[in-house]
């Protein structure tokens, strides 16, 4: 404990030295003066907890000692000793708040049980004003912590009776500045495609403000708490070397605090409170109560977006419907393009839009047809044919969306100079079952934020019109094809016994005329009519409605089929077969006289592929892809390949780099699989081998 200080005022030095050194032996730290005025400066400048004075001395009283050392701590002892007693003066003494009033010639033990209990009475007030403190402490923080909780309640409440985020919003800050006693509040709110903050709620900022306030995440303290997800207390704006005081008419005090809303581990925004009510900085506590009260701040937004997102997702399917079905009951390409235009005008804000088919043959896009509010001029040549570079474009797989967009930069470029930079153009490459089916420029004005949930939007509806647009056409094309079968049948049987004449004439007159110039005429005539009667055998099988009856087979006793069959050409190549089958194969609903004429062009391109022998490896699985199960069948030879820049003209009609081939063998595949709607691919490197894999739904 540390020592109690007394002073001993007393103009006789004896009685000051006498009581200097008795109370020093008690144990206390005693300092005497025998001036009353040098006595009164002791006291302002040094804390006495005991002071014992004189009454009678000259220029100053004890008396007014007395009401000099109350005046400055109300609770410090005062012990009045005065050679001439009287009943006025003990009355005065006490009156004035003196503890003690002893006559002279003090008795020891009086005095020692004075200056006891004097101190006593001292430290027990001082305790009690502590404890009063301590309470007082308490009750301000339980009062915080109430009305903490209070807040809470409420914002609770507000979430549960409100969907209106900017209500909830407003609400919860005026909470908060009603509980922590600020007089500025605002609430900003990320915006994602900006990257910036906007007002979403606000308390005493002008209209103007409110408006017009936009803050880069990063910059400005708002930004600043957006883009670190801390909270922050800036106790003097002024000195705070991170940011500058702006707006200084609106900030009446220095200090200000800003807490991230955040919810789910995401960052919606930000809430602010400025100019605290009485004046003094936000400290720790204001920061924990605004930090309680930015969760449910932070629900309300999500709720919000996710309320949005859900009305948005709901808009669009109801639109993505109704476009469909018009769309279904069109029969003309024009009609379904200005519908779609139509719609996408509506619903996004679109000003023109340039479809454009894409030509898998020569890798090229072309003009379809066009519709939009501008003004129409002759398009010149390089924006009605658009030539894609060969490696965007995989055969029988999706290329790669990036891709494709990087390939038609150029293109974009052109329209720029075409519509001189008025508008912004946008491509957007469709797909249809994994494969480029065309490209849709669309064009919008600059101001018009065209975000990934616009792109999406218009993506999906343009995929679903060339899914439809496609599918009609099929239909179309199906009725075309009924009539043309007929008509196919009675032509291929009106030519078989022409060309059976031919033929038969045509070797005759071999055998009887063997001069050079008409041994090579008879083996190009020859040569010709084998190719008018595989074209007429094609015509009269694509016009056999039996050819497309399916019936459900495994796939497997089909292959094994074609292996017998080529059994011989395969040994005279000394080529090897490796078969992988998957164990668990489904059966699979196919025309199996078809799938045989598939896999024996596929074997005998392999088989002539290899000139010294080799492996052939076939190899069957069933895969998952586009929601549906397949199965496939790959055909990986080790011959001498295709060159790449052939690969796009494999399965063109009369291609062939065979001295005997006609050319139609992989064109006849490529048809049959695309009838059973499967998918063919292949992969090739030269001098290494080629694989063809052949899919089937399941």
């Amino acid at each position: 404990m540390p020592q109690n200080k007394i002073l001993v005022i007393d103009n006789e030095p004896r009685i000051v030295d006498s009581l200097k050194a008795l109370l020093s032996m008690e144990g206390y730290d005693v300092v005497g003066e025998r001036s009353p005025s040098r006595a009164l400066g002791l006291m302002e400048n040094s804390k006495f907890d005991l002071i014992i004075s004189d009454i009678r001395m000259p220029d100053i009283d004890g008396i007014e000692i007395l009401k000099r050392a109350r005046e400055k701590d109300p609770f410090v002892g005062v012990i009045l000793i005065t050679g001439y007693a009287s009943l006025d003066s003990a009355r005065l003494a006490v009156d004035k708040g003196a503890y003690g009033y002893l006559t002279k010639p003090l008795e020891i033990d009086e005095l020692k049980l004075a200056v006891e209990r004097s101190l006593e009475k001292r430290n027990a007030e001082l305790e009690k004003i502590r404890l009063l403190s301590e309470l007082k402490e308490a009750n301000e923080k339980l009062q915080l912590k109430i009305a903490q909780m209070d807040a809470l309640t409420s914002a609770g409440n507000l979430l549960a009776t409100t969907t209106d985020p900017r209500e909830a919003l407003t609400s919860i800050l005026s909470l908060a500045i009603d509980v922590i006693g600020a007089k500025l509040g605002s609430v900003m709110i990320i915006d994602p495609v900006k990257n910036d903050l906007f007002i979403g709620a606000s308390c005493g900022l002008d209209k103007d403000v409110v408006q017009n306030t936009r803050m880069k995440i990063g910059s400005s303290i708002s930004g600043y708490v957006a883009e670190t997800g801390r909270p922050l207390i800036v106790e003097d704006i002024e000195k705070d070397p991170r940011f500058s005081r702006i707006n200084r008419e609106k900030y009446e005090s220095k200090s200000l605090i800003s807490v991230p809303l955040k919810y789910k581990d995401e960052i919606f925004g930000v809430i602010n409170l400025n100019n605290k009510v009485n004046g003094l900085p936000f400290n720790e506590d204001d920061l924990v109560l605004l930090n309680s009260l930015a969760a449910p701040a932070a629900v309300a937004i999500d709720r919000a977006n996710l309320i949005m997102d859900k009305t948005r997702t709901i808009n669009d399917l109801t639109i993505l419907h109704s476009l469909a079905e018009k769309v279904s009951m069109l029969d003309e390409p024009e009609k379904i393009g200005e519908e779609t235009f139509d719609q996408l005008r509506e619903l996004l804000g679109i000003k023109a839009i340039y479809w454009y088919d894409y030509l898998e043959s020569s890798l090229e896009i072309h003009l379809e047809f066009s519709y939009g509010d501008i003004p129409e001029k002759h398009l010149p040549d390089n924006l009605r044919t658009f030539k894609l570079q060969r490696k965007s474009v995989t055969l029988g797989k999706s290329s790669s969306t990036d891709r494709v967009i990087e390939n038609l930069s150029g293109l974009l470029k052109d329209y720029g100079s075409y519509f001189d930079n008025r508008f912004n153009v946008i491509p957007l490459p469709i797909f249809l079952k994994r494969t480029l089916a065309g490209v849709a420029i669309l064009v919008f004005e600059p101001d018009l934020e065209f975000g990934p949930s616009r792109r999406e939007l218009a993506l999906l509806a343009l995929t679903q019109t060339a899914a439809i647009y496609q599918r009609q056409k099929a239909v179309l094309n199906a009725t075309q094809l009924v009539t043309m079968g007929k008509l196919l049948a009675e032509i291929g049987h009106d030519l078989k016994k022409p060309l059976t004449n031919l033929k038969g004439s045509n070797q005759i007159y071999k055998k009887k005329i063997t001069a050079d110039p008409a041994e090579e005429f008879f083996l190009e005539a020859e040569k010709e009519i084998d190719r008018l009667s595989e074209l007429v055998k094609e015509m009269v099988d694509f016009s056999n409605p039996n050819m497309y009856q399916t019936k459900k087979i495994q796939i497997g006793d089909v292959i094994d089929k074609t292996l017998d069959l080529l059994k011989t050409d395969l040994k005279n190549k000394e080529i090897e077969v490796v078969k992988i089958y998957e164990s668990r194969m489904p059966e699979i609903s196919v025309n199996d006289r078809e799938m045989l004429q598939v896999f024996i062009n596929i074997i005998l391109n392999a088989v002539d592929s290899m000139d010294r022998g080799g492996t052939l490896s076939i190899e069957t699985n069933r895969i998952f892809d586009e929601g549906k199960n397949w199965a496939s069948i790959s055909f990986k030879d080790t011959g001498h390949g295709i060159p790449e820049d052939k690969l796009n003209e494999i399965f063109n009609r009369y291609y062939t780099t065979k001295k005997t081939g006609t050319g139609l063998g992989l064109a006849i595949v490529q048809r049959i699989v695309a009838v059973h709607n499967g998918r063919l691919s292949v992969l090739s490197e030269e001098n290494k081998g080629t694989n063809f894999i052949v899919e089937l739904p399941v």
